[in-house]
């Protein structure tokens, strides 16, 4: 589609649009190209609003309004973001005031976050302004947060995983299949010659996957039927690795439900929409198996009755093996603005992105504690997870120590990338396990189960992979555990595990168990 698209505009609209104050300067032809990019601009076709701005600033160089709007576009077009800021600064410079706005956001996502803060308070002073002071304090709040945060780094490291992995486009939404050590994760690269790029100039979504075992991963793209012509979407992944649940849009490229495709040996099955109240007309675009029995589900969903935008659901298996209704997590966890990439780790800790709460902009990774009836307050996991663009997506392991995340930040190969981190904690021991049979490895798939001795609850799950007979779980200083191994064929295993405090570093523990038949 070129510049020549035709849209059919009514005398009514065209009488609500103001020329701005290139009309003076403008033929009749550019005056109705004027009309045409301004009904895009409202449409939020922001590309071809662009490429028709683009020409009719050769024409009124110094038009603050138009150039405002010429910045605003690439602002929301996420492949050209970077080329809103020399735009939204001239407008600046001649008198247009909502560019003062989206120049700040991009000075906090620079970190220049005092810039950000004198230009919010200029705005805020503006009569003709059109965000609301809610807005202006919200955009105050994170660029402060953003600035104290940076301040203070966590220790914890951040790594890139590299252009083998990562492309110019957007690269999100690791999900770990620990059971066979890989991740896969939704991409917006280019997937072969008939792609086709999207109104926000992104090809179509889908799915990649990434062996970790392998001495120089790469990316590689997932097989029928998890791509399709369709948007795909990698959302979660069971316990042992056999299912992968994902989102795949309706014919109408936006809306769309949640499936579950199930692997045997050799390839995935064809999908299954998950049936109950899961998926509604509205959007359910990520979630997460929300208990180590898989009986739990976790939805992000934008259905009425919530607190506003996305919010996280709630939905547990009855027993007949349906799913039952969609419960709100509340307003604890929910904000008035969006929660979205719920993970839930194996010590039950809710691991979700919000652009509320404490956010230090855009989305930022929280974290609540487990309770008796939920869960607790969440807490802002701090920079450098957190930065002033879109951080989302966290999985995090059973050990505690290595995470992986999609995050959109200064130094990355394109838009949003996959990072890893590795998080201190000096109170865990990560504990290594190797079945075998006598001398030979086991050879069949075992269960391995931690029980916490204090209170009798399974604090963890691992089911090995018959060829690769190992495992690895978190176990904290001071506390006693059960460790119980079931495999086919085998006496159940049980060891007792306790580990003192240590000073130091964490520690890991390699032991070999033998199971006797």
């Amino acid at each position: 589609m070129t510049m020549t698209k035709k849209i059919y505009i009514s005398t009514l609209l065209l009488l609500t649009l103001g020329l701005g104050n290139a009309d003076a300067q403008m033929s009749r032809h550019q005056k109705n190209l004027l009309f045409e990019a301004d009904i895009y601009y409202t449409q939020g076709d922001y590309y071809y609003a662009a490429e028709l701005y683009t020409e009719l600033a050769k024409v009124s160089p110094k038009d603050g309004e138009l150039l405002g709007k010429l910045g605003i576009c690439y602002f929301n077009l996420p492949p050209l973001r970077q080329e809103s800021q020399r735009y939204l600064k001239l407008a600046v410079e001649y008198g247009d005031t909502e560019s003062m706005y989206y120049l700040a956001k991009r000075y906090a996502e620079e970190y220049r976050f005092i810039d950000a803060l004198r230009l919010l308070d200029s705005y805020a002073n503006k009569a003709d302004r059109t965000r609301s002071a809610e807005e202006i304090a919200y955009a105050r709040g994170c660029a402060e947060r953003a600035k104290q945060m940076v301040q203070a780094p966590l220790g914890i490291s951040i790594h890139n995983l590299g252009d083998q992995v990562n492309s110019p486009l957007h690269d999100y939404a690791p999900v770990w299949d620990r059971n066979g050590n890989r991740i896969y994760f939704t991409s917006r690269r280019r997937y072969d010659n008939t792609s086709e790029k999207d109104i926000s100039e992104q090809y179509d979504e889908n799915i990649f996957v990434l062996d970790l075992k392998s001495e120089s991963p790469a990316a590689v793209a997932a097989p029928e039927p998890l791509n399709t012509r369709m948007n795909d979407a990698a959302v979660a992944c069971s316990n042992d690795g056999s299912s992968l649940m994902i989102f795949r849009t309706r014919k109408d490229g936006y809306s769309g439900d949640l499936y579950e495709a199930q692997k045997n040996i050799y390839s995935w099955t064809n999908l299954e929409k998950l049936a109950g109240d899961i998926n509604t007309k509205y959007h359910e675009t990520s979630a997460t198996y929300g208990s180590v029995d898989e009986s739990v589900l976790i939805i992000s969903s934008d259905r009425p009755g919530g607190y506003g935008g996305k919010d996280l659901y709630r939905i547990q298996k009855l027993p007949n093996g349906d799913w039952g209704q969609a419960e709100n997590l509340g307003p604890d966890i929910n904000s008035t603005y969006d929660e979205d990439g719920p993970f839930v780790s194996a010590d039950g800790t809710l691991y979700f992105a919000s652009k509320g709460h404490t956010t230090i902009g855009g989305y930022d990774i929280f974290s609540a504690p487990i309770l008796n009836n939920g869960w607790g307050s969440p807490r802002n996991m701090g920079y450098p997870i957190n930065t002033p663009g879109d951080d989302i997506f966290f999985v995090i392991d059973p050990t505690g120590i290595t995470a992986y995340f999609s995050s959109e930040r200064i130094g990355g190969f394109g838009l949003q990338d996959i990072y890893r981190a590795t998080i201190d904690e000096a109170t865990t021991i990560i504990y290594h396990g190797e079945l075998v049979s006598g001398d030979t490895p086991l050879g069949h798939q075992a269960r391995v189960s931690l029980i916490n001795e204090s209170n009798g609850k399974v604090e963890g799950i691992f089911r090995t992979d018959p060829q690769e007979q190992s495992f690895v779980l978190a176990l904290h200083t001071n506390k006693t555990y059960t460790l119980v191994v079931e495999a086919e064929g085998y006496r159940t295993f049980e060891k007792t595990v306790f580990f003192e405090e240590i000073a130091s570093n964490p520690e890991e523990i390699r032991e070999r168990l033998s199971l006797s038949k």
